[in-house]
């Protein structure tokens, strides 16, 4: 027995030490190495389970409030008759709401902004081509509540996001990724030079959805994907939607 405690480190040589000692302190090891061998099959619990992953079911109950479906239709039309081609989202304190000019342009239609089962009529009153960017006027007493706006300098390389949105007509939805890269990454095709690069999906219907940073604040508008590229998704960054809203035709 000799050998093997000098080996793990419990006896050092020339200690002395009985063998009656070195059987006991043998024992002793034994036994811990079971309990740990014990203690890591044991199934882990639901608080192990979750303390790194905490999870962002409250910031995507609270920040999806603000999500609306764009389409288009008659005011008076029923719910179910209104074709919703795209996202958007309230801005905080205002009656503007956010989204994709390819979003505006695809209406075929009054625009309507359609949110928890109701829809109000809506004004486009400013849009940006070049930077793929609309703004909405919908009625102040529309009850839902809008998102914040981020700094044009908080976004980089790494920070986890969410992109919410109401993908295929849906009610809201959540998808999770980072951000792959800042504008100016992806040279080809033209169009993506000025976007922020993703890994979040972006499915059809989420254009005009905010993407958010983990404090609930838009950091860019879903704007596109690449056909046949897995888990790339490309948003216009929120630098250009505060251009817009300075700009004199966009009312607050």
């Amino acid at each position: 027995m000799d050998r093997p405690l000098h080996a793990l480190g419990l006896v050092r040589a020339g200690t002395g030490v009985s063998r009656r000692a070195a059987r006991s302190a043998a024992g002793a090891a034994a036994a811990g190495l079971l309990c740990g061998l014990v203690a890591c099959t044991q199934p882990p619990t639901q608080d192990a389970r979750t303390a790194d992953r905490p999870s962002l079911a409250e910031l995507v109950r609270v920040s999806s409030l603000a999500v609306v479906g764009i389409g288009a239709g008659s005011a008076q039309a029923e719910h179910e008759g209104v074709q919703v081609v795209g996202s958007g989202f309230r801005l905080h304190g205002t009656g503007l709401v956010a989204t994709a000019a390819h979003v505006v342009s695809a209406l075929r239609g009054p625009a309507l902004v359609v949110w928890n089962g109701r829809h109000w009529p809506a004004r486009v009153v400013r849009v940006d081509g070049v930077a793929d960017l609309a703004l909405l006027e919908v009625d102040a007493a529309a009850p839902m509540p809008g998102l914040v706006l981020s700094s044009a300098r908080d976004a980089a390389p790494g920070d986890w996001v969410l992109v919410l949105g109401c993908p295929f007509g849906t009610l809201p939805t959540a998808t999770m990724g980072i951000v792959s890269a800042l504008p100016g990454a992806v040279l080809r095709p033209e169009a993506l030079r000025q976007r922020m690069q993703l890994n979040a999906a972006v499915n059809p219907g989420n254009s005009g959805g905010p993407v958010i940073g983990l404090d609930g604040k838009v950091i860019a508008v879903a704007n596109a994907t690449v056909s046949g590229g897995y888990g790339l998704g490309f948003a216009v960054p929120v630098a250009a939607l505060s251009r817009l809203l300075e700009a004199g035709d966009a009312r607050r």
